[in-house]
């Protein structure tokens, strides 16, 4: 660290030299035993905050190699913690102290913007991004060098962004250099990190300028089964096999019910169920497989297991000997051998409860049908002998069912057919359909007062949704499967109801997601076809979210009882600029000349307009509609090749302009919101409403395209 010289300390010596004995210096000897020991207690704080900026490097850096955290330990006093990463290296941050001290000084910090990273720096309260001579933002990288902060000779908060070799003064919002040593000592600062918190999932690192960084924890620790259902039906004896996927496991405890058998390779998991003749074993359970990492640290998968009785096997009867052979949740296959070769017989699956009566009626009826469609008895095909090896495959999953056989007589002529024989029935029951259990493990980034990342990685390829929801919003439903429900058809089936039901022009696997996905707010979800791509709203400052995610079958039904959420909070909204902004937009027909007036003329900000409908049917306040309007148009500016500088809506002072051809009889609004050059809001919108003159509106748009916009609305501006 560069040592700190002041020239008072020089000068209070030389005067001190030239004194005679008669003059009393006790105060002035006080005054600079004080002066050395701040600035003693300045060089130990410049010592501890470059430590801090050191940390936040290291903390980004591991935050984008997806280095997660392994456990936090904090001091006995709770002032520091000790971090331990899944690299095998660790960090030691301390809290700063509440109060006023450290107010007035630099605070050096790190903000992110479009997922990335870059140094900034806050003086009395304004935030800015730190940048290089050419103007450029600098990226929290390997390849940039951190920000160090020292006092120069006289006395003021200078910072070096090469390591140290050059060195210039950081200044304050009216461009004057900031004091290092005040009377009071008040520029003293503890340290650039103000709380460490952590959850379940994450540790939050929050910094003096109210930012948090986000780390991950757990991610290099998880073991997840794939296509395991929430209950597992077994037959006696028979054996499943289930694929798992691990990261960082070190060892796996099992927990079954008596006589089953449970063994786990790495790879999978083997269930064998006891044989029936086996004694003393549970016909139901839960299977748990802890599992640890040498970290102390553990979880645990389970599972339910059950015996379902075997329908399968052979049935003696007088006239025929009936094996099933085959059972599933739609369909039944069974080997009928009659015991006269020349006996005719007819073989159907009944629901259980058919009167013998009932049963022969429907078959004379299906063989009438047939015969008036053609005498020959072309389609009469279900008549047989000797050995049939049948199948039906148009049952219920997990209904009582009678396999019906009767042996026939019939005529074709004289288009008659009677039972023969007394009907045989063998009971049997379809397996109930298996519900797939399947995990979403998600990892939350980027938690701003505006929006967040979540990246979603399922345990198996089945189709899911996943989206940012309040917890209040979440918790007023009944349960689970009420919200996913209502979640399914609020957002596709009622509003595509025909394309999906009707022409079936669209399918399910046209809104849902399988594999790995990322979600992002404010962003954009890309479906196929285009025109029902859907936006993902900003989310709001200070609100309880989930991040969820939750299967939908091909029916475009929630085929659980679980959702998997992931609970988050954003903070506040903190202005880096005090400005407000005036409105007055003048109506003359289906045209507005608008004037904004800032209350600080230096604010640079963004000014335009938009629907109101697009507004009010989208957006609970005017501060989450600024980011909104934030990322289209720099999504637009960047497909222009574009900066946010080079915009038209982008303002210094007085902003006057005027927007023509717009929709005749039809409430816009007007806003202002102050923006920096980079991309970052810095003050409360303001938003006023007009109605444009006129009777009649412009024909509609098509309805593909008000569906869900794919672009902002264009109108022509006159300045």
């Amino acid at each position: 660290m560069k040592k700190i010289f002041l020239w008072s300390l020089t000068l209070a010596v030389c005067v001190l030299s030239g004194c005679s004995d008669d003059y009393d210096d006790t105060e002035l000897r006080n005054g600079l035993s004080d002066l050395k020991d701040r600035v003693a207690k300045l060089e130990t704080q410049l010592a501890k905050l470059n430590g801090d900026i050191t940390t936040m490097d290291a903390l980004v850096k591991k935050l984008e190699s997806n280095v997660s955290v392994v456990k936090v330990e904090s001091s006995t006093d709770g002032k520091s913690y000790t971090i331990y990463f899944s690299d095998d290296t660790k960090a030691t941050i301390t809290n700063g102290k509440d109060g006023s001290a450290g107010a007035d000084a630099p605070v050096i910090g790190v903000k992110e913007e479009g997922g990335v990273y870059y140094w900034a720096k806050t003086v009395d309260g304004k935030t800015d991004f730190l940048t290089d001579g050419n103007g450029q933002k600098l990226r929290v990288t390997a390849e940039v060098t951190p920000p160090r902060l020292s006092v120069d000779e006289e006395g003021y908060w200078e910072v070096s962004y090469d390591g140290g070799t050059t060195w210039e003064r950081i200044k304050d919002a009216a461009g004057d250099p900031v004091k290092a040593i005040t009377d009071d000592g008040s520029s003293i600062q503890d340290s650039f990190f103000s709380a460490v918190t952590q959850d379940d999932d994450n540790v939050y690192f929050t910094l003096r300028d109210g930012s948090v960084i986000t780390v991950a924890k757990r991610t290099d620790f998880y073991l997840i089964l794939k296509l395991v259902p929430e209950t597992v039906i077994f037959t006696n004896g028979q054996n499943r096999t289930f694929e798992a996927e691990s990261v960082g496991v070190a060892d796996v405890v099992i927990s079954k019910p008596a006589g089953w058998r449970v063994v786990y390779d790495g790879a999978a998991v083997s269930i064998t169920a006891p044989a029936a003749d086996a004694t003393g074993y549970e016909a139901e359970g839960t299977v748990s497989m802890i599992y640890f990492d040498g970290n102390d640290r553990s979880s645990v998968v389970k599972f339910n297991v059950e015996i379902g009785q075997d329908f399968t096997g052979t049935t003696d009867g007088d006239q025929f000997t009936v094996e099933i052979t085959e059972l599933t949740g739609s369909s039944i296959k069974a080997t009928i051998t009659g015991k006269d070769a020349g006996m005719s017989f007819y073989v159907y699956p009944y629901e259980e409860g058919r009167t013998d009566e009932q049963c022969i009626t429907q078959l004379k009826k299906r063989y009438k049908v047939d015969l008036e469609d053609d005498p020959s008895g072309a389609y009469v095909d279900y008549l047989y002998k000797g050995v049939k090896n049948y199948r039906y495959s148009n049952l219920s999953d997990g209904i009582d069912y009678e396999l019906v056989v009767m042996g026939v007589t019939y005529d074709f002529s004289a288009k008659t057919i009677e039972a023969a024989t007394p009907l045989m029935r063998i009971p049997f029951r379809t397996p109930a359909a298996e519900v797939v259990n399947t995990t979403y493990m998600m990892s939350l980034s980027n938690i701003t007062w505006y929006g967040a990342t979540c990246k979603v990685h399922p345990s198996d390829g089945l189709p899911y949704f996943y989206t940012f929801v309040k917890k209040s919003q979440f918790d007023q439903a009944f349960d689970e499967a009420e919200f996913a429900q209502d979640f399914i058809d609020r957002n596709y089936l009622y509003p595509y109801y025909d394309e999906l039901e009707y022409d079936y022009s669209l399918e399910w696997s046209q809104f849902t997601a399988t594999g790995d996905r990322e979600l992002v707010s404010p962003g954009f979800l890309q479906r196929d076809p285009l025109y029902i791509s859907e936006d993902v709203y900003p989310l709001e400052p200070l609100t309880d979210y989930y991040a969820i995610a939750f299967g939908c079958n091909d029916m475009g039904e929630f085929p659980s009882a679980h959702v998997s959420r992931k609970a988050f909070r954003t903070p506040a909204f903190v202005p880096a600029e005090k400005c407000t902004f005036s409105i007055d937009a003048q109506v003359e027909a289906q045209n507005l000349d608008i004037t904004v007036i800032p209350s600080d003329p230096k604010c640079t900000y963004i000014t335009f307009i938009d629907e109101r409908d697009n507004f009010s049917d989208h957006f609970n306040s005017k501060l989450q509609y600024a980011p909104y309007d934030l990322y289209w148009r720099l999504q637009a500016l960047a497909g222009e090749g574009k900066t946010l500088a080079q915009s038209k809506e982008f303002y210094t002072g007085t902003a006057k302009y005027s927007v023509v051809n717009l929709k005749a009889s039809t409430a816009y609004i007007v806003f202002a919101y102050g923006c920096t050059a980079d991309g970052v809001i810095t003050t409360e919108p303001e938003i006023i409403e007009v109605v444009t003159r006129g009777t009649i509106d412009n024909p509609n748009e098509p309805a593909s395209a008000k569906r869900k916009p794919l672009h902002r609305n264009a109108y022509r501006v006159i300045r």
